[in-house]
């Protein structure tokens, strides 16, 4: 079974393996999303930056995903902000092999 909580805070969880294979499979495919996103935000003086996925509109995202999501802004309907999930998405999409199979 692949983990289903990820970030410090659990911000990002799924119920269960199909609900993820949804929300990734989205994420990976639609035009709507931005999943490589990286916000120097120490800068403005934050910790440290941050790793963002980023939706343009609302139209099609899985439910699965719009529970987990925070705020956009005037460019962006919603944003997901987990180091730990966007490097397990940008890995896949870039074929690099799962962790949790090595």
């Amino acid at each position: 079974m692949s983990k289903l909580v990820y970030g410090k805070k659990g911000q990002v969880h799924f119920e269960n393996e199909a609900e993820k294979k949804e929300a990734i499979d989205y994420i990976l495919s639609s035009p709507n999303v931005n999943f490589r996103i990286h916000e120097n935000n120490q800068e403005q003086g934050a910790w440290a930056p941050e790793e963002r996925i980023h939706f343009k509109k609302e139209d099609d995202v899985p439910e699965c995903l719009k529970k987990i999501m925070t705020a956009g802004d005037r460019s962006n309907y919603g944003r997901i902000n987990c180091k730990e999930f966007c490097e397990e998405i940008r890995a896949m999409a870039d074929g690099e092999p799962d962790k949790e199979e090595e």
